[in-house]
């Protein structure tokens, strides 16, 4: 593939950007469409590039803005309505949704800063990523989040290829949304410890929440 294919992700980026901007964006599918748009450039551009940092930067802010996004609409109403009612909602959105805008005022002004290159790096159309072989696979958090991370780079990768392998592509989706749901598990349960919830009604979440990943 050529790079004039990789150069339209530069400029789809940098476009986004721009509106994002302008507009003092903050909603849900906006901040979800910044971190896919920066996501894919991100997969395309070589490490030994500065610009590679610079969009990582863009992509861990606005993925800190979206975990909170995702605790409110998928994590507590995935939660038992029993375990719901005994939880201080209101008090809970008020403590999160303060955090939320400091995330987006420290996004906006990283992105006002960010200077998009007209050139840049990219990795070549072979190149391999690296990663643990398959006696080394662990199932905890941070390990969890390398691998979605990894099949993400993969995913775009296979994505930007020419002809696309569909299938690899449909299974590489698949398992990518499972470790996606098991990481908002997770992130969920961190948030609510943040929140002093009662330690007993706490512990039979991460039950329930422990169960759910197991059968993921």
């Amino acid at each position: 593939m050529d790079n004039q294919h990789y150069f339209k992700k530069l400029k789809k980026f940098k476009k986004y950007v721009k509106s994002f901007v302008n507009s003092r964006k903050s909603g849900h599918k906006e901040i979800h469409s910044l971190r896919v748009i920066s996501r894919e450039l991100h997969s395309l551009l070589s490490d030994a590039d500065p610009f590679y940092d610079r969009v990582k930067k863009v992509i861990k802010i606005s993925n800190k803005i979206r975990d909170t996004d995702v605790f409110f609409e998928f994590f507590l109403p995935s939660l038992p309505k029993k375990y719901r009612n005994k939880l201080e909602i209101e008090s809970i959105r008020k403590y999160t949704n303060k955090s939320r805008k400091k995330k987006i005022k420290k996004l906006h002004t990283y992105l006002k800063s960010l200077v998009v290159p007209k050139s840049v790096l990219f990795i070549s159309e072979n190149n391999e990523l690296n990663f643990v072989s398959g006696e080394d696979l662990r199932l905890d958090k941070t390990q969890l989040h390398k691998y979605r991370i990894y099949l993400k780079k993969i995913l775009a990768k296979e994505k930007n290829s020419v002809p696309k392998n569909e299938t690899k592509i449909e299974i590489l989706t698949k398992i990518k949304d499972i470790l996606g749901m098991i990481h908002d598990h997770y992130n969920g349960l961190e948030r609510l410890n943040l929140c002093d919830v009662n330690a007993v009604l706490l512990s039979k979440i991460k039950s329930f929440i422990q169960e759910k990943n197991e059968r993921l």
